[in-house]
């Protein structure tokens, strides 16, 4: 008997229900909500149409955050704060009231919605990725970063200055310090882990992780990102590679190809998620990338964002004709 897979939409239904229509009209059955989006009307009209709720909640990331609390500025290897991309301005992982303010925000949401899963967002060391090409910085090298390692290692970190020290580091001991860092990520993940384990012992715990192998800009994925996904499996039951492949260069190929690699490393669930997104330029084809991805082993696939199909007459089509027995598991 297969199971049922995901067919999702990354954002509030609310210009699908403004036409009239409901989810399964369209074959949703799982709607990823923002957590700053979510009440319980939205989440009981979701499951009265018989559609499960993820909601999603970013992490190390927010302009506004570290404008008001500069502490968490991650340090690059100048002793500077880096500096915000675009609308992007990642936050230190490594900074323990926040972890415990997240922490706090997780618990509230489990407490007191009816949720089936959790997506973590920005989980992660800072680097806005989703772009051709992405400017690798190593971060964090604060005070309060440093001396965590320094009692990771039980050693002394040398040098005068945070330029000195940020050298020595990376000269000497690159390996441990990146071992350190993807810690920092899955360690908070075995937290989000047990608080559900506690408190909605049958809900999900996913990640969107970013789409990159070891062999992809120097093991970025370890060095600046800190995302281990061997590690990081331990505690999640659900892995969401972010497939933009129009923002990041690559062929609709890799949509599906990179999903598989990292289901067959993980040994995990893996459901993508695709752009519908027009950028930089308009998505094509639609219809044929989220079928791809459902004609494979994959478990699901799900669509950034809601409002960016049901504003496109072609995408809205597009999701309408998505063959119902590949929902079903049956693959071509």
């Amino acid at each position: 008997m297969s199971r049922r897979k995901i067919l999702g939409v990354f954002g509030l239904p609310d210009i699908i229900w403004s036409r009239g229509e409901t989810l399964g009209y369209y074959g949703i059955n799982t709607v990823f909500i923002g957590h700053r989006n979510i009440d319980k009307d939205t989440v009981d009209r979701i499951h009265n149409e018989g559609a499960k709720v993820f909601v999603e909640v970013g992490i190390f990331a927010g302009k506004d955050t570290v404008e008001r609390h500069p502490d968490l500025a991650p340090i690059g290897m100048d002793g500077n704060p880096l500096s915000p991309i675009d609308w992007y301005m990642g936050i230190n992982p490594a900074i323990d009231w926040y972890r415990e303010k997240k922490l706090l925000e997780i618990r509230d949401i489990l407490e007191n919605y009816n949720i089936d899963g959790l997506w973590l967002d920005f989980i992660r060391y800072p680097c806005h990725w989703e772009v051709l090409n992405p400017k690798l910085e190593q971060s964090s090298f604060d005070d309060v970063s440093v001396r965590k390692f320094e009692q990771y290692t039980g050693e002394d970190v040398r040098g005068g200055d945070v330029q000195d020290k940020a050298r020595w580091i990376l000269e000497n001991k690159l390996d441990q310090w990146t071992r350190w860092k993807c810690s920092q990520i899955s360690l908070f993940c075995r937290d989000v882990r047990d608080l559900i384990t506690s408190l909605k012992k049958d809900a999900l715990l996913g990640i969107f992780s970013v789409p990159w192998r070891e062999d992809d800009f120097d093991d970025a994925i370890h060095k600046i990102i800190a995302q281990d996904f061997e590690e990081l499996s331990l505690y999640v039951d659900v892995f969401s590679p972010m497939v933009y492949h129009l923002m990041c260069g690559f062929p609709a190929g890799w949509i599906r190809e990179y999903p598989l690699y990292l289901k067959g490393k993980t040994e995990k669930t893996v459901i993508p998620i695709v752009q519908a997104v027009d950028e930089p330029r308009k998505v094509e084809n639609l219809q044929e990338i989220i079928e791809s991805v459902l004609n494979s082993s994959l478990d699901g696939v799900v669509v950034f964002t809601t409002r960016s199909i049901f504003e496109d007459k072609e995408k809205i089509r597009a999701l309408k004709s998505i063959k119902e027995d590949l929902l079903q598991g049956v693959c071509s």
